[in-house]
C-alpha cells in the first residue's frame, strides 16, 4: 500500500480535475444549436442533479471508499464531455450535464476526505493544511489556463473547450487508477445502515460551536462570492464598453475574466497559511469576509470601469479561506462520515444561495429590466444582508476562539 504515492500525485490530480476549459463557452455552445428557454432548462438540470447527488455521493464515499468514488467522478466528466462532444440536441446535452453534475458531486468533499485520509494513516496530518493550499494553487492555477485555453480554442470550435476538458479529465482517471484506498487502524468502526442516520448524525456535529460557526461563515462567504459572479456579466455589458461588443470576441473575453479570476484565487490559496499564521482561523475568516464585502459594495455603489480591476480579487476570499476551513474541519469529523459532512456543507451553501436568489428576484418587479438602478439595488440588497450577517457571526467569537484555542485561533 504505497500512500507516498497517493501524496507525491494529489497535487497533479487536483489540477487535472480542474481543467474545465467549458466554463468559458458552455452558454455560448448549447445556445448554437438551442433556443434561449431550453439552455436555461439545461441549467437547471445541471443545478437539480447537483442538489440531488451531492449528499449521497458524500455517503458513498464513507461507505464505499475515496479511490471508487474518485474513479466514478472522473468515468461520469469523461462520460459528460463525450455527450457534448459528439451530441447537438437536447438530450445529448441534458445526459451531458447529469454526468456532469455526477462528477463534480462525486468529487466534491471527496477529493478533500481522501487528502486528508492518507495523511493520517501516514502520520502526517499536521502537514495537511499546508499541502491543501498547495494542492488548491495549482488547481486553481490549472483552471485558469484551462478558462483561458477554452477561451482561445472557442475562437476556432466552441466545442474544442470540451475536447480539452475530456483530455484532462482523461489524465484525471489515469491518476485515480494509480491512488490506494487509506485504511485506518484507529477507525474501523463500521458506518450505520442508514443514510438518514448518517445524515442527522453529521447534522449534530453543527453542535459544536465551533464547527456551527464555521459552517455559517461559509455559508455567508459562499453566497456573497456568487452574487459577484451571478451578476458580474451583466455589470460589464451595462459599461457598454466597445470591445465588450464584439460578440466574435465572446469566447476569448470570458476566458480572460475568468482566468483573470482563478489566478487571484491562486493567489489566495497561496498566502491562505501564511495568514492563518499571523491571523489565526478567525482573523482569516474575518479578513475574508472584509474583501468579499468590499467587492459587492464596490460594485454595488456606481458602474464604472475602474471596478473591473478588481476581478482579479473574485476568488481570493474563498481560496484564502478553503486550507484553514478544511483543516480545523476534519480533525473533527471521524473518517466514517466525514465526506459526508463535507458534502452537506457543500448542499447548505447552495440551498441558501438558491434561497437569496429566489429572495431578490421576488422583490422585483414582474418584468423589470437589468438596468443600472436595478442592478445596483440588488447588489446593495445583498450587501446590507451580508453586512447584517458578518456583523452578527463575528460579534460573539470569544467562544470560538477558546474552542480553536490560542495556538490555532
Amino acid at each position: 500500500m504505497d500512500l507516498q504515492l497517493n501524496i507525491r500525485l494529489y497535487p497533479w490530480f487536483r489540477a487535472a480535475s480542474d481543467g474545465h476549459a467549458w466554463i468559458t463557452v458552455f452558454f455560448l455552445y448549447m445556445s448554437q444549436s438551442l433556443p434561449l428557454d431550453q439552455v436555461i432548462e439545461l441549467s437547471a438540470v445541471y443545478y437539480l442533479s447537483v442538489f440531488v447527488l451531492e449528499v449521497p455521493s458524500g455517503y458513498f464515499s464513507d461507505r464505499i471508499g475515496r479511490r471508487s468514488t474518485l474513479l466514478i467522478a472522473a468515468g461520469a466528466l469523461i462520460g459528460s464531455y463525450s455527450c457534448f462532444i459528439v451530441g447537438a440536441g437536447f438530450w445529448w446535452f441534458a445526459a451531458g450535464q447529469f454526468l456532469l453534475a455526477a462528477g463534480i458531486a462525486m468529487q466534491s468533499g471527496t477529493d478533500t476526505a481522501f487528502h486528508y485520509d492518507s495523511l493520517k494513516a501516514l502520520g502526517r496530518e499536521h502537514e495537511y493544511a499546508r499541502r491543501e493550499a498547495s494542492a488548491e494553487q495549482w488547481g486553481l492555477i490549472m483552471l485558469a489556463l484551462a478558462t483561458l485555453s477554452g477561451g482561445l480554442l472557442g475562437l476556432i470550435d466552441l466545442r474544442l473547450a470540451y475536447v480539452f476538458s475530456l483530455v484532462s479529465a482523461s489524465v484525471m482517471a489515469l491518476l485515480v487508477w494509480r491512488f490506494t484506498e487509506p485504511k485506518h487502524a484507529d477507525e474501523t468502526v463500521a458506518l450505520p445502515q442508514s443514510f438518514g442516520t448518517v445524515v442527522l448524525s453529521c447534522l449534530g456535529r453543527l453542535r459544536d460551536p465551533l464547527l456551527g460557526w464555521i459552517f455559517l461563515v461559509v455559508i455567508m462567504l459562499y453566497a456573497m462570492a456568487h452574487i459577484v459572479y451571478e451578476f458580474y456579466q451583466p455589470y460589464i455589458t451595462l459599461l457598454q464598453l466597445p470591445l465588450l461588443e464584439a460578440s466574435t470576441h465572446a469566447p476569448l473575453i470570458s476566458g480572460l475574466v475568468i482566468s483573470i479570476s482563478m489566478f487571484g484565487g491562486a493567489l489566495g490559496a497561496r498566502a491562505s497559511i501564511s495568514w492563518q499564521s499571523k491571523l489565526g482561523l478567525v482573523g482569516v475568516l474575518a479578513a475574508a469576509s472584509f474583501i468579499q464585502l468590499g467587492l459587492v459594495a464596490a460594485m454595488a455603489i456606481a458602474l464604472s470601469p475602474a471596478v473591473l480591476a478588481l476581478v482579479s480579487l473574485r476568488n481570493f476570499p474563498m481560496a484564502l479561506v478553503h486550507a484553514p476551513v478544511r483543516a480545523a474541519i476534519a480533525p473533527r469529523i471521524t473518517r466514517q462520515q466525514r465526506a459526508t459532512y463535507l458534502s452537506l456543507q457543500g448542499l447548505a451553501e447552495r440551498l441558501f444561495f438558491a434561497l437569496l436568489l429566489l429572495g431578490l428576484a421576488a422583490d422585483l418587479e414582474p418584468g423589470a429590466p437589468i438596468d443600472e438602478p436595478t442592478l445596483l439595488g440588488i447588489l446593495a440588497s445583498t450587501l446590507w444582508i451580508g453586512l447584517a450577517s458578518a456583523l452578527l457571526l463575528f460579534a460573539f467569537t470569544g467562544r470560538i476562539r477558546q474552542a480553536l484555542g490560542s495556538s490555532e485561533a
